[in-house]
């Protein structure tokens, strides 16, 4: 049994162009300027079981709001773990709770989809959350940012799984906007809530020119990162490693950065927290026409965006993976337009 609720109704979202905007590359971001934001729904569940994994079911039926998007449903089902879930779980010895809020995901570990889709989810429950117990996935409690970014919140009542859970009444605010995309409004609200308990936070000075590394990072690296970093100095850029640094200086160094250059990664997330009228370039593979989260994060937040679309190492492989390789003499150029702002 379930019931629904819309708690913020629906909006559009108009995005204007990049600042340094080429009429070649309307493909990517023509598609992306004005989007229907759709309402957000409080869901009303009774008699659900989640595993500590964070897999929403009864019985067999495996409930779709476990995942961001339908098809992962469908190949999820379709493969081995979902016949591994049913071992482990239909015979289990279930705790029980009557009330509880539900905001995460099967993509809600990942740095960007936990800022950006899962914390807008719990900001629509209000005030209600002071009253609710939020239960999240066991493997949560592992994550080091989980808990500072759940500070500034009203959350009393947080209790990491251990086992699969029986609930009584289940209450689970919907995506506020379709992953990588933003309702404006909550979105900077949330920017807001974060900023705010985290300004006085003790950080050091790295200053206001900031690009962001990801050659500690897996994949997605710059495979001639060393003579990027040579133009960049020239023009006073720090480089950092965000993964160095705990969440509340992560804040406080976007909030203090007016510039901030990063190709395609959960680190450009920290431009959430940058001041209105900052600036990002977003690094980006040729010829990847899905990736405009960031695109649409900074035309939420107001932030003047620029992008340069750089060859990858691998021209087959996918962007969430390839390594790229950057033009530094259109990098010069790309800063200098910035700076000129």
């Amino acid at each position: 049994m379930s019931n629904q609720e819309i708690i913020y109704p629906s909006n559009i979202s108009i995005r204007k162009l990049p600042i340094n905007f080429s009429p070649a590359d309307s493909g990517i971001f023509e598609h992306e300027l004005k989007v229907e934001i759709h309402p957000t729904f409080l869901l009303r569940l009774k008699g659900i079981n989640i595993s500590s994994d964070g897999i929403l079911f009864r019985g067999i039926h495996v409930l779709p709001e476990t995942f961001p998007i339908p098809a992962l449903k469908t190949n999820w089902i379709n493969s081995t773990a979902y016949i591994k879930f049913l071992a482990k779980n239909l015979l289990s010895h279930y705790r029980k709770f009557e009330n509880a809020v539900w905001i995460t995901d099967t993509w809600s570990n990942g740095y960007f989809h936990w800022l950006t889709d899962a914390l807008p989810r719990l900001y629509v429950m209000g005030e209600w959350i002071e009253n609710e117990l939020l239960l999240l996935p066991q493997s949560f409690q592992e994550i080091n940012y989980i808990l500072p970014s759940l500070k500034p919140f009203s959350v009393r009542n947080l209790e990491f799984m251990k086992g699969t859970v029986h609930i009584k009444n289940l209450k689970m605010p919907m995506h506020t906007a379709p992953t990588g995309n933003f309702n404006e409004s909550i979105i900077r609200e949330v920017r807001g809530l974060i900023t705010d308990y985290y300004k006085h936070t003790d950080c050091e000075i790295i200053g206001n020119k900031i690009y962001v590394s990801r050659s500690k990072a897996r994949k997605r690296k710059i495979s001639n990162e060393e003579e990027c970093l040579a133009i960049l100095a020239e023009y006073g850029f720090k480089i950092i490693y965000f993964e160095d640094y705990t969440f509340e200086q992560q804040v406080k160094i976007a909030m203090n950065a007016k510039y901030i250059i990063s190709n395609h990664g959960a680190g450009l997330t920290n431009i959430l927290f940058m001041e209105s009228g900052s600036c990002v370039l977003e690094l980006r593979k040729e010829g990847d026409f899905l990736d405009n989260c960031y695109f649409s994060m900074a035309s939420a937040m107001n932030l003047h965006y620029f992008y340069q679309l750089c060859i990858a190492e691998n021209p087959e492989e996918d962007a969430h993976t390839a390594n790229l390789i950057i033009d530094c003499n259109l990098l010069r150029k790309n800063i200098e337009s910035m700076l000129a702002l």
